[in-house]
């Protein structure tokens, strides 16, 4: 049964074309058509819907405005082709694993996306039951003395699930992380009766194979978890080179300090974020990843 009306903001929870997938927690999803003049949706979008008379005295439902968006997550391909992933997003889930091992690069560069765009973000280690898993926590340990959440789960052995349920309770949550790490997985332990399709990852190259197909968000508890496409690179969109130090609190909070206003970080003479460095109080690895970062912005890259 179609229901006369949904509860006002529904969110968009999968898209299919010019259809799109729409519901509210605690309701049960319908399907409305999207229409030019209104706007492509994506998941996170709040929503209107209308009726509309079908054939057969059937009535079918379409979007008839898109709210406004906040806290958007983008990515970029190697084409340079900007594409909104989601809208509305209150955290991103980063998910690394033991094997294949974590990228902090890519790590700092979603950490760069939420700050820009005030979008909580956690770091999940998955596979901690495989060997290696200390040394590749103590690795992380920077990110967790930033004041980021770090969780370290197995979703063989269930450490840390439960933790994990409680975290991304509420709000919209959006799974990320290259592929073979197991977020699928993850989203199959943690909304009962959910089942994804998940596949080995390829011994052959050792990267993950793309087994989601489209973002997808799932009610769970008072919120939505959203899986996402694994990908291998995540672009920076809109995101300008002086802004890049807002993604690295350490850096941020001494920017004010270097003698020049227009201080890049690198040469320059009276630079608080190098004399933080050289003493130890701003990570070595992190500042030359914000260096990198900023530089392959600088230099045109996403």
């Amino acid at each position: 049964m179609v229901p006369d009306q949904l509860d006002m903001m529904p969110m968009v929870t999968a898209v299919f074309g010019e259809v799109v997938e729409v519901r509210r927690v605690g309701s049960d999803p319908v399907l409305a058509f999207q229409t030019r003049n209104v706007g492509t949706a994506v998941v996170g979008d709040r929503v209107q819907i209308e009726k509309v008379p079908g054939d057969a005295n059937e009535v079918s439902l379409r979007i008839s405005e898109l709210h406004e968006r906040e806290r958007c997550l983008w990515r970029s391909s190697r084409r340079r082709r900007s594409q909104l992933v989601a809208a509305n997003v209150d955290r991103l889930a980063i998910i690394m694993a033991i094997d294949p091992p974590p990228r902090t690069g890519l790590i700092d560069r979603y950490l760069l996306a939420t700050e820009v765009e005030s979008i909580t973000a956690v770091i999940m280690l998955n596979k901690i039951d495989l060997p290696g898993a200390g040394p590749i926590l103590d690795e992380l340990a920077v990110y967790r003395d930033l004041g980021y959440e770090v969780l370290p789960v197995s979703a063989v052995t269930g450490e840390g699930i439960a933790q994990v349920e409680a975290t991304l309770s509420t709000g919209l949550t959006v799974l990320v992380g290259h592929s073979g790490v197991g977020k699928t997985t993850l989203l199959n332990l943690v909304v009962p009766g959910l089942t994804l399709l998940t596949r080995e990852l390829s011994s052959a190259t050792g990267k993950g194979r793309h087994t989601t197909s489209a973002v997808t968000a799932h009610p769970w508890r008072d919120g939505m978890i959203a899986d996402t496409p694994g990908i291998r690179e995540f672009g920076l969109v809109g995101i300008e080179p002086e802004r890049v130090a807002v993604g690295f609190r350490e850096i941020a909070a001494r920017e004010g300090n270097c003698r020049f206003a227009d201080c890049s970080h690198r040469e320059e003479p009276g630079c608080a974020i190098k004399e933080a460095v050289d003493i130890g109080d701003i990570d070595r690895r992190r500042y030359e990843s914000f260096l990198r970062i900023r530089e392959s912005l600088e230099a045109g890259e996403r």
